[in-house]
């Protein structure tokens, strides 16, 4: 049986990885104040509240920019995605709801 996917985006640092860490159990995903650090897709399967589904970790979305390491992280979260069952938009309580936000939603 195929697990349901749940994948984690946002702007950089907005604790997705801390998030993806503490739902898995482990430290798989580093955790810098640094963003960037995550640029790939990471998964780990997880459980919540006895339903076990797959999770997927991503780095930090920028839309347009043009920097080519940020175009590949938008190509990665873009996969995860399109992959994912379901979508967990993560943003930063004390900065608020930004333009970045609003666009990914």
């Amino acid at each position: 049986m195929k697990l349901p996917v749940v994948a984690i985006v946002g702007r950089p640092n907005v604790g997705k990885s801390t998030f993806f860490n503490r739902m898995i159990r482990r430290r798989q995903a580093i955790v810098h104040d640094e963003p960037g650090v995550t640029r790939d897709r990471h998964y780990a399967t997880s459980d919540w509240s006895g339903r076990h589904f797959m999770m997927i970790d991503t780095g930090g979305y920028i839309p347009e920019s043009s920097d080519l390491i940020d175009a590949a992280i938008r190509e990665q979260v873009e996969i995860a995605v399109e992959e994912a069952d379901a979508v967990i938009l993560m943003t930063d309580a004390i900065t608020g709801i930004t333009d970045i936000d609003n666009e990914m939603a």
